[in-house]
């Protein structure tokens, strides 16, 4: 047996046509749903952009600490090596009189009587 056909209907179709033009109601529910998504979209932009310039705060603060601290650092350096040119013109100081004194030494002679 060979499959049937499908059955025609009459011109006449189960659904109402939906007109062209909407009506005044589902036009004015249309506008109000733009309108609330028009402010939810204002709504997310600002917040994002609240989002943002806590950001760049968290951002210019994280920054200028570590300016601050690359500041101290440097001051430190600094000291470190005004210490180390102090201690090598100590030590310099030092051999230098080292050196003196056992030149002196040496030129005392041994048969003069040392003052007591």
């Amino acid at each position: 047996m060979a499959p049937r056909p499908p059955k025609r209907r009459s011109g006449v179709s189960q659904k109402p046509a939906r007109p062209a033009i909407p009506d005044a109601r589902a036009l004015r529910a249309l506008e109000r749903r733009i309108a609330r998504l028009e402010a939810d979209a204002a709504e997310a932009v600002a917040h994002h952009e609240r989002q943002l310039v806590a950001v760049r705060r968290a951002a210019d603060r994280r920054l200028t600490g570590m300016v601050r601290e690359i500041a101290s650092l440097r001051h430190h350096e600094a000291r470190a090596t005004a210490l180390e040119r102090l201690l090598a013109e100590r030590d310099a100081l030092i051999a230098r009189l080292s050196r003196r004194l056992a030149e002196l030494e040496g030129r005392a002679s041994p048969e003069a009587p040392r003052p007591a």
